[in-house]
């Protein structure tokens, strides 16, 4: 059986749902970059689609993304191996990239300089970083918010996850009980 949330995840912004708002912030921040704040933070809980909504962004804006969770960047010298050279280096095929820091909450508060390091990146990068976190209120993070434009995602309504539920079940030509299909939206967060 296929994994539906993979299989229908939206490709473009098109297809991204209740978040009008955010998207038009990052990008007025990509339009705008470099820009007085040299990254964003996109801050909302796991599943509102702030790395689909990346993701999206950069395949309609044609450029090439590189994507990096903050669990591989654990402290100064893992950033220096891993995201440095990703700075440093020209697209390979678009005309330009953007660079997505996935889970910066994830960096441990006991890493030694992970942070210190982003921001330092962040700071000398000639391409825009997106940032996201689950929780960008976090302690640790003060830094970093201090860098970066935070921008919070909202949940999608009940009636947005339902109507996402109803589109698959039609692409998927099979049909589910419409109270089972309630119950899912309402609990679903």
């Amino acid at each position: 059986m296929k994994n539906w949330s993979e299989t229908y995840r939206p490709k473009s912004l098109s297809e991204v749902i209740e978040q009008e708002d955010i998207i038009e912030k990052i990008e007025n921040y990509l339009d705008n970059f470099p820009s007085k704040k040299k990254s964003v933070l996109l801050n909302g809980s796991s599943g509102v689609g702030k790395t689909t909504i990346v993701h999206a962004l950069a395949r309609d804006r044609n450029n090439e993304i590189f994507e990096l969770n903050a669990s591989d960047l654990r402290n100064k010298s893992s950033m220096i191996e891993k995201l440095k050279p990703v700075i440093e280096q020209k697209p390979l095929f678009q005309k330009d990239k953007i660079i997505l820091v996935d889970e910066v909450d994830g960096i441990s508060a006991t890493d030694r300089g992970g942070i210190s390091e982003l921001i330092k990146l962040i700071e000398d990068s000639k391409y825009p970083i997106i940032c996201t976190a689950n929780d960008a209120w976090n302690q640790k993070l003060s830094p970093l918010r201090k860098k970066c434009e935070v921008i919070e995602l909202k949940e999608i309504s009940p009636a947005g996850v339902k109507s996402i539920l109803n589109e698959i079940l039609k692409k998927e030509k099979t049909t589910v009980n419409p109270g089972v299909i309630n119950k899912i939206s309402m609990n679903s967060n």
